[in-house]
């Protein structure tokens, strides 16, 4: 029997329940002092259990886990600064000629943009520039000025597109384990839920044992009262009182072990809805309410479809099989060649500084060389005119190159990579292959445990309530037995041994009459939880919005 569980969208993540789940410390001063119903105790509790509070920051942590995940896409800047100053000096060549001296200061910086689109395109945006001055081996001074724009995209084509992105695969994954902290917090509740109503039907059986152990004791006491009022008249002999002495210190022993049990069964309440037992130690808790069965018509169809549509760990159980397909393909994926496609495109700029050259009062733009000029002559030199900068280089004249786009440069071109023999993705591949599998299996296990588990808690609860009936009956004809031993006793024709042993068997038989009721209750509750309808029927409703 297969079923399709519902799936809240991937969009949607738990965040709040009707009821309130507060993160902060709630105050334990609600749980009442008296009597409380078991919608109070339901309600405080979704307000004040620790492992709901302690659960309910899973979604949160999933949320910051998701928007790591999407930090991948976030671009990132990157700038650097260079000042540089280099010398050169001149020496004599043994060859008879003399290499100048030229010195050199350069000043750069450049900045950049990089990341990836969702497009898996990988992007590198670049401006870069620099300033260069210094003295020539020509002894003429110089100064320029660079720039360049260059914008530079990577697609994938093949290996590390689409379902082969790492970061893809981990925003999916990321997505989700937010749906399943959220189905975490579901199942939490319908735990905490089942567990306060189990420990209130409880207390209230133990409550109903209680008042049944102390009339137990008050008759048994009252029967002691009256034989010892009986043995000072001289009707009935001292040797009847020791017996009777002895029930009513049993009785007493029972009875305080019928009261442990209650207030172990109050504690046990407490710690349900409280986050600070201190506080609430001394409160005395009276359940309002009867151990009053209903008998249900079953049908194991509808209770099967309910649990394998509706239960958190079914739900789980789904997005683990999606989750092992995700990384079947990103796996599938590794295994093609890389082929990416490159484009660049590219501008530049540059400007340089105006050297011109004086000679006798006049501004010449070449030099003005010495007729002369003896090679011989260390002294003699070349030129006559001085090297001066009638304009330096700007930013400005740079800009504009770019801005009108005079320097233009571009490329586009693709690049192969084949790993030979691939061994490595192959073997992940097969991996994913025998973890989908795997996943698909345990899927099918958690389908018919939930079955079987169904099965049996609809098998328990039909005997439970047949055992009411039973035992009720039975409750019933020991009642009868206890009137009748009673009569034969005053009439003689019985003994006090026999009449205490039928009140023994009495009160054994109401505490089993209690027991049935409330195990037959119990068993609904353990049906509700495992059909994942407990929520419903408490008209709990949990909330799934948009963030």
């Amino acid at each position: 029997m297969s079923h399709t569980p519902r799936r809240m969208s991937l969009k949607h993540i738990l965040l709040a329940i009707l009821l309130g789940l507060p993160l902060a410390r709630p105050s334990a001063a609600e749980i009442p002092d008296g009597p409380i119903t078991l919608e109070q105790c339901i309600k405080i509790a979704l307000e004040n259990n620790l492992n709901l509070r302690i659960t309910n920051y899973q979604p949160r942590l999933s949320m910051l886990g998701l928007d790591g995940a999407y930090s991948s896409y976030d671009p990132r800047f990157s700038t650097g600064f260079s000042d540089g100053h280099r010398i050169s000096k001149g020496r004599e060549n043994p060859l008879e000629f003399t290499i100048p001296t030229s010195e050199t200061d350069s000043f750069r910086h450049n900045y950049g943009l990089n990341g990836l689109l969702p497009t898996d395109t990988r992007y590198t945006i670049g401006f870069n520039a620099s300033e260069t001055t210094g003295i020539s081996s020509n002894d003429e001074p110089f100064g320029s000025y660079g720039a360049g724009f260059s914008l530079r995209l990577t697609q994938p084509l093949l290996r590390g597109a689409w379902s082969g992105s790492s970061v893809r695969m981990n925003i999916k994954l990321a997505k989700q384990q937010v749906e399943s902290s959220g189905l975490d917090v579901k199942q939490q509740i319908i735990q905490t839920v089942g567990s306060v109503e189990r420990a209130f039907y409880n207390l209230i059986a133990d409550r109903q044992n209680l008042i049944i152990a102390e009339n137990s004791l008050k008759n048994a006491q009252e029967d002691l009262r009256i034989m010892k009022i009986k043995t000072d008249v001289g009707t009935e002999a001292k040797t009847r009182l020791p017996q009777l002495e002895a029930e009513v210190y049993s009785r007493q022993a029972s009875l305080i072990s019928v009261r442990n049990s209650f207030t172990t069964q109050v504690n046990t309440l407490k710690s349900l809805m409280t986050d600070d037992f201190a506080t609430v130690m001394d409160n005395e808790l009276s359940p309002v309410g009867e151990l009053n069965p209903v008998q249900t018509v079953f049908s194991r169809t509808d209770s099967w479809d309910k649990a394998l549509n509706n239960r958190p760990d079914i739900l789980k159980s789904t997005i683990a099989l999606d989750r092992a397909d995700i990384r079947l393909k990103f796996n599938k994926n590794q295994l093609y060649p890389q082929l990416d496609l490159i484009g660049s495109y590219g501008l530049s700029g540059s400007d340089s500084a105006d050297i011109m050259h004086m000679y006798d009062g006049k501004a010449y733009a070449n030099r003005v060389y010495n007729p002369e000029f003896n090679p011989a002559d260390p002294n003699s030199k070349r030129f006559l005119s001085k090297p001066f900068v009638s304009r330096a280089a700007a930013f400005n004249p740079t800009f504009r190159d770019i801005r009108r786009g005079d320097y233009p440069n571009y490329s586009v071109g693709l690049q192969l990579n084949i790993p030979i023999p691939n061994r490595s993705a192959r073997a992940n591949y097969k991996t994913a292959q025998a973890q989908k599998e795997t996943a698909i299996l345990q899927h099918k296990r958690l389908e018919q445990s939930i079955m079987i588990d169904i099965d049996s808690l609809i098998r328990s609860a039909e005997s439970s309530f047949e055992r009411i009936e039973a035992t009720r009956l039975a409750r019933v004809s020991g009642e009868l037995a206890v009137q009748n031993e009673r009569t034969l006793r005053d009439e003689g024709a019985s003994t006090d041994f026999v009449v205490l042993r039928a009140e023994r068997d009495l009160t054994s038989r109401r505490y089993s009459e209690i027991r049935a009721k409330a195990d037959y209750l119990i068993a609904l509750v353990r049906l509700a939880e495992a059909e994942a309808s407990i929520l419903d029927k408490h008209g709990i409703n949990v909330e799934f919005v948009e963030e």
